[in-house]
């Protein structure tokens, strides 16, 4: 005979707002190729010049064609290019997205420790993002 298997009320929220955030970064993914693909923005960088560098390393891929690098596609939303990176920016921060939202279920529950280390581990994830740590690098 099986056993019943049930999630709690932090697994729930962690799932549910994974399964939407997840789905909207792959809806921005697709809204990013097509307009960059089809160059419905203008762009940094047209996709066949990406192509015809791609076996450069990231640095020289830069010096090469000019595309935005570390924080510098802030200034450039309107872009195609920038508009695709940013999707994968946003899918790649749904982590810290789902650690946040779980944080009021363990203060609800009472559960200090749990509380603390999910704070901690969002912290360390938005350092880590951001570079506000990045030991020289």
């Amino acid at each position: 005979m099986k056993e019943a298997v049930h999630a709690d009320r932090v697994q729930l929220t962690y799932a549910s707002v994974l399964g939407i955030a997840s789905t909207l970064g792959m809806i921005l993914i697709a809204a990013g190729y097509v307009l960059y693909v089809f160059e419905l923005l203008p762009s940094s960088a047209s996709a066949a010049d990406i192509a015809a560098h791609w076996h450069l390393r990231a640095s020289e891929l830069h010096h090469a064609v000019h595309v935005p690098s570390g924080w510098d596609w802030t200034g450039q939303l309107g872009r195609g290019d920038v508009l695709s990176y940013v999707s994968i920016i946003y899918l790649s921060a749904s982590t810290i997205f789902c650690l946040a939202f779980i944080v009021p279920a363990f203060i609800r529950e009472k559960d200090q420790i749990y509380t603390v280390i999910t704070i901690l581990q969002v912290c360390v994830l938005v350092f880590a993002a951001t570079g506000i740590i990045s030991g020289g690098h």
